[in-house]
């Protein structure tokens, strides 16, 4: 590339997955394969052109015909022709299992009962072919599509090529006789949510006598079917060309990868030692497999829904373990439920709890456009062509331990062909653009919130501790936060927080942690955190023993659960409270126990209890700041599936949240003990949905960029750095009680430079001017001013010095000009710009 053709950082990517299943080859010639791989190729050749290296995620079916694969190329096999799902029979839930957030995202997709369906034509209750008489295909098609995708896109693109198989554990994407018919031991038993419809890792095979590639006399007997899944896909990517294995649905993260339950948790309580014996079973699989599948195949995941410290709760699920290096793996990619469930916070939160340490050079994010089987196409009709789910998880950086950041350089995308096997040119164009708008603006230094995640704590807790339900609440907790419009967005692994310490990252940001164990190596870390300036947020129950129980003001009771009323003495400015009930309910097993917190008897001078809650006589603390660089939130949770009058046990797969007209929203204390230190994220009008609108905030050449996604455009969301009210460049920004008001957009992303500590209420515009000038990089002009005064983020970018004037005039030349002094501060560089009235030009 020509030195003067500069590109972002951000645009620099290792690895671009397309996925996709053979539904576009509508035939067997040569002449279709052809076309097909040159449309692929040509409609993302705007994105991979900043890649390293283009992978094919081939989804041929749901990974039977390589369990199938005997080694004759001859043959035809079971491929995913399918619209619904493959193998309805299978595909049975309980009443439990058919609940589902209640929202637009989703509203009826559970609906697959008798009373809603009597006929039973709907997509869950049978499958129909995607078109009249599709392809019959041979191995020896698919080894030559392989081949033809390689030889097709080095042509075209000048890169190397990479094609993958996947394997699911599902009965939904091509009938599979070897799963449900041949050898149904392989499927999850006993009290398993997805009882005899998903396979296990663990399972066993019963012997037979067919012959396969790996077994030409057949399967013996009790042969692990890790052993047997890694022998076949080793003589299947021999013998076809495949390069990678992709396993799907959380096959190999969890025995029960797709629910809260597990055998450590089955709903009502916990069973830690079951850990140890559960740990090793999940273990072995990934020996097995690695036995036989040799690690010049890398194995890409998809991992489970859920969070880490979930998965750890209730399955203990060895994630450390597998992201050692005998294994090669990827880290597994952020979920798509949030597509069906609008969970765009265990989306988040799920997805920074497995990267915040991971196994590669770096993780993968993956986008839902289409879906090959449903008929569904996320971005054109649940997310309406809107880039939410772009943007939100764009945001999210890992920290490493010298203090810089590390984002997303490998991008995967499900699918790039419909339910029709169409591949519609708007989708890649219009998704490319959000995306490449996305990585321009990528963050390229820690956020202001950091989520100090205790990767090796938490595996300690279930492993050797016996406190799975600890990992368990807090992560369940965290997700709700963020579901609450807090931005949380940036994560570090808390064994390299102390080096980052060191590095000076403390300052300015806030750095979210469950309550660590009394003297450990996680408490000292976090104090120093406090010392080194910057603040600390805690969530969960507090030990006896903790350092932090009497800096907060603590001491414990009785634990209690139930109903609680509460008093929140602090509520940020602008919040709408109308409507919103005042019952805290605290459910002790989903919570990491009973609520025990109470105020001492003589805090300290600097502690405020934000939040009183009330049970009869019983009074417990439910949030406290200590200052203003320590808070707490105690975190209570429950869920509309558990009524404590008559108790079952709950399955998930997520949780439920309570109705926000008789019970206040959980993670709504954190957002307000936010606004204590500094930090105003208000939700004014959440419109017509209860759900609050989500919020990101990342760093970018020493801005502050923020993100959103409102459920309903018309909700008002408030917002307020420290350093005053952002002005989002480009927009005009209504500004109330000091916060800047967001509003009239579903999805959005802008940049913040400009502050407004002072100078009242009203409507601000910030936008860059043409720069018009030899050497101007740019020229922003901020109007409506009034005695105003303003902090403007340096732009580190500039190469040359910068230019304040007052009431400017073009051409800029002559007038009223400010001498800038860049202060040093913990937000970054900046100018202090005091009594401004009017427009004022800032040029760089």
């Amino acid at each position: 590339m020509n030195s003067e053709m500069q590109v972002p950082d951000g645009y620099r990517l290792n690895d671009v997955q397309l996925e996709m299943s053979l539904k576009p080859f509508f035939d067997v010639t040569p002449g279709t394969r052809e076309a097909v791989c040159r449309e692929i190729f040509e409609q993302w050749r705007a994105l991979v052109r900043h890649a390293q290296t283009v992978s094919i995620l081939l989804w041929v079916g749901d990974g039977s015909e390589l369990l199938e694969y005997d080694g004759k190329l001859d043959r035809t096999f079971e491929w995913g022709r399918y619209q619904g799902s493959a193998n309805a029979h299978e595909w049975k839930l309980s009443r439990k299992a058919k609940q589902a957030n209640s929202d637009e995202n989703c509203t009826g997709v559970h609906a697959w009962d008798d009373a809603h369906d009597p006929d039973g034509i709907g997509l869950h209750r049978r499958s129909y072919l995607y078109r009249d008489s599709p392809a019959e295909f041979t191995f020896l098609w698919l080894r030559d599509l392989v081949m033809d995708l390689k030889r097709i896109g080095n042509e075209m693109l000048g890169k190397k090529i990479l094609v993958g198989e996947t394997f699911d554990i599902g009965p939904e994407f091509a009938v599979s006789r070897f799963k449900y018919t041949w050898h149904p031991e392989i499927l999850a038993g006993g009290n398993s949510l997805f009882k005899g419809q998903f396979v296990s890792c663990e399972a066993v095979l019963h012997g037979d006598k067919r012959e396969y590639a790996g077994f030409p006399e057949g399967i013996p007997d009790q042969t692990p079917f890790g052993i047997f899944l890694g022998r076949q896909a080793r003589l299947f990517f021999e013998d076809i060309g495949f390069d990678f294995l992709w396993l799907s649905n959380g096959f190999g993260f969890a025995l029960e990868p797709w629910a809260l339950v597990g055998n450590l948790f089955d709903g009502m309580h916990f069973y830690p030692e079951a850990a140890q014996g559960t740990r090793m079973r999940i273990l072995k699989f990934w020996q097995d497999l690695r036995s036989e599948f040799p690690p010049r195949y890398r194995i890409r995941t998809r991992g489970t829904n859920l969070c880490t410290g979930i998965d750890l709760g209730s399955d203990a699920s060895p994630l450390r373990d597998i992201y050692s290096p005998e294994f090669h793996v990827d880290a597994p990619v952020n979920s798509p439920w949030a597509a069906l469930d609008g969970d765009f916070g265990l989306e988040l939160s799920g997805w920074m709890s497995h990267i915040a340490r991971h196994p590669g050079d770096t993780f993968r994010f993956r986008f839902y456009i289409h879906d090959p089987w449903w008929k569904n196409s996320p971005y054109l009709d649940r997310y309406e062509r809107n880039p939410h789910d772009i943007f939100l998880p764009s945001a999210v950086s890992r920290v490493k331990p010298d203090g810089s950041v590390e984002i997303a350089r490998d991008i995967a995308f499900l699918s790039i062909d419909d339910s029709d096997g169409r591949m519609p040119l708007s989708v890649p164009n219009e998704v490319t653009a959000h995306l490449l708008r996305a990585r321009e603006f990528a963050p390229d230094a820690a956020g202001p919130m950091i989520w100090a995640y205790p990767f090796d704590a938490f595996h300690d807790l279930v492993e050797k501790k016996g406190l799975p339900h600890i990992p368990f609440h807090a992560d369940t907790f965290i997700g709700t936060v963020i579901n609450d419009a807090v931005p949380l967005n940036t994560v570090i692994d808390l064994a390299d927080l102390r080096t980052a310490i060191e590095q000076g990252i403390a300052p300015g940001r806030v750095f979210f942690s469950p309550v660590p164990s009394p003297s450990s190596q996680e408490e000292r870390t976090l104090s120093a955190v406090l010392h080194a300036g910057g603040s600390v947020l805690l969530y969960g129950p507090i030990p006896a023993e903790s350092a932090f129980l009497s800096r907060l003001g603590l001491e414990l009771g009785e634990e209690l659960e139930g109903d609680f009323t509460l008093q929140i003495g602090h509520v940020p400015k602008g919040e709408n409270m109308t409507g919103l009930g005042r019952t805290l309910r605290h459910t002790g097993f989903l919570s990491a126990g009973g609520f025990a917190e109470t105020a001492a008897p003589a805090p300290p001078h600097d502690v405020r209890h934000l939040t009183l809650a009330r049970q009869g006589d019983h009074v417990r603390i439910a949030s406290a700041l200590a200052g203003s660089a320590l808070a707490w939130v105690r975190g209570s949770l429950s869920t509309a599936e558990f009524d404590p009058a008559q108790p079952e046990p709950i399955r998930g797969p997520i949780l439920r949240p309570m109705n926000s007209a008789d019970f206040f929203p959980y993670g709504r204390l954190v957002r307000f003990a936010l606004d204590a230190m500094g930090w105003r994220c208000a939700v004014a009008d959440c419109a017509s949905v209860p759900r609050s609108p989500y919020v990101t905030i990342h760093r970018h050449r020493n801005a502050f960029h923020y993100s959103g996604y409102h459920l309903d455009e018309n909700a008002r969301l408030m917002l307020r750095h420290p350093l005053g009210a952002p002005l989002f460049t480009f927009r005009r920004q209504r500004v109330v009680d000091g916060a800047s008001e967001v509003t009239g957009v579903r999805a959005w992303s802008h940049e913040a430079r400009v502050f407004v500590e002072s100078g009242g209420d009203g409507m601000y515009r910030a936008r860059f001017q043409c720069p018009v000038g030899h050497r101007v990089y740019r020229r922003m002009l901020v109007s409506g001013c009034r005695d105003a005064t303003l902090h403007f983020l340096t732009d580190p970018g500039s190469t040359r010095p910068i230019r304040i004037l007052r009431n400017p005039v073009f051409p800029y030349l002559v007038g009223d000009f400010v001498d800038p002094v860049i202060q040093t501060t913990s937000y970054g560089p900046l100018v202090r710009i005091e009594h401004v009235e009017g427009d004022i030009l800032i040029e760089w």
